[in-house]
């Protein structure tokens, strides 16, 4: 029987620990899944809440869990209250303006789809559906019907979906600050424990922690002070282009400028429709270009990379590769996670050079 060498146990060993170590880390990743948005949120608002903490805990030296607590409250009303008065004003407008289109329909005496047809704006551009592609009266009714039951349909569906999105939003919400307590209390103990895993010294593992930090917390503040620019341009517009409730619109924009896709054209683009329908050209082509130059591109092109480069000494290539690689790869989250990464790939870089650099000199010494 063959004795078993000091190198084979240690292919033995080491093959045993990264089959366990792929497994557990399968598994650990099928359990935390539902979980990774709430906690890459969770991380994010940790690291750029660190200079109040700090402030906190120095306040209260022994009472560590306190200052997490309190620092948790207070990142919640921050982040909830805005929410819920921002909700509650926009379903009131909402419900204005259905009250609002009611009377007015029943105004006009429009309880079903023929009554609707036979309006005189209506019943002019049935007209000219006629002329132009030779349909008749019942064609016409039978489309406008058809369109109404699409509309309902479609409309029934996006409430549906709101109303989950809502709820999803609630959830991943309750998580975030569940999860944001334990991070303000042990995170330090975490990320240490963390770094020590990397095969470098500890300059390195302070270069690239202190990279991180300064880069999240750069761009969680650059991404708000952008979203606030973004909904007080847009309001700006909106005000001039004689549009009611300015500042529920630049609210709305400021919100929905996070999103990946859509962003404050959410707000301004029915807005300028409403304004040509209602035979505004001027006022509607001035927010479109209002909208698309200054709300949007300058916002999103120039302002964002400008904050966020403003604060930590970085390349602008690599700021706009990570914003926008980012939003495109991952979404919101994006925003943080592509120049994290960027960021870290280039520190590490560094850390590999610096260490190879002393090997060699330690060589030819």
């Amino acid at each position: 029987m063959a004795m078993e060498t000091p190198s084979t146990k240690r292919t033995y060993a080491v093959v045993f620990l990264v089959l366990a170590a792929s497994g557990i880390g399968f598994l650990c990743y099928k359990i935390l899944a539902p979980f990774l948005a709430a906690i890459a949120w969770a991380i994010i608002l940790a690291v750029a809440f660190q200079t109040p903490l700090a402030w906190l805990e120095r306040k209260m030296p022994k009472r560590r869990g306190l200052a997490a607590a309190l620092l948790t409250l207070a990142v919640a009303l921050i982040v909830l209250l805005p929410g819920i008065l921002f909700t509650a004003v926009l379903v009131s407008q909402s419900i204005d303006v259905a009250t609002a289109a009611s009377s007015k329909l029943a105004t006009l005496h429009v309880r079903n789809v023929s009554d609707l047809v036979a309006l005189p704006k209506v019943a002019s551009i049935v007209d000219r559906l006629q002329t132009t592609l030779g349909l008749s009266p019942d064609d016409v009714q039978k489309l406008v019907a058809g369109f109404v039951a699409k509309a309902s349909a479609l409309a029934a569906a996006v409430s549906s979906a709101l109303v989950l999105g809502v709820f999803d939003a609630l959830l991943t919400f309750v998580m975030v600050i569940f999860l944001l307590f334990f991070f303000f209390k042990d995170g330090r103990a975490m990320a240490r424990a963390l770094f020590e895993l990397l095969p470098t010294d500890d300059p390195g593992r302070r270069q690239i922690s202190g990279s991180l930090q300064s880069m999240l917390a750069a761009i969680f503040r650059g991404s708000l002070l952008c979203s606030l620019a973004q909904g007080l341009t847009g309001a700006i517009g909106w005000a001039i282009a004689g549009l009611p409730s300015p500042a529920v619109a630049g609210a709305a924009m400021a919100i929905f400028s996070l999103l990946p896709v859509g962003g404050t054209a959410l707000v301004w683009l029915p807005g300028a429709v409403y304004l040509w329908a209602d035979g505004h050209h001027g006022s509607a082509a001035f927010l479109v270009v209002w909208g698309v130059v200054v709300a949007s591109f300058l916002a999103d092109n120039v302002l964002r990379p400008l904050l966020i480069r403003g604060v930590e000494e970085l390349s602008t290539l690599v700021v706009l590769l990570g914003v926008f690689g980012g939003l495109a790869a991952f979404g919101l989250l994006g925003i943080f996670i592509g120049p994290v990464a960027l960021v870290l790939a280039t520190t590490l870089i560094q850390v590999m050079r610096r260490a190879a650099a002393g090997t060699e000199s330690a060589a030819t010494g």
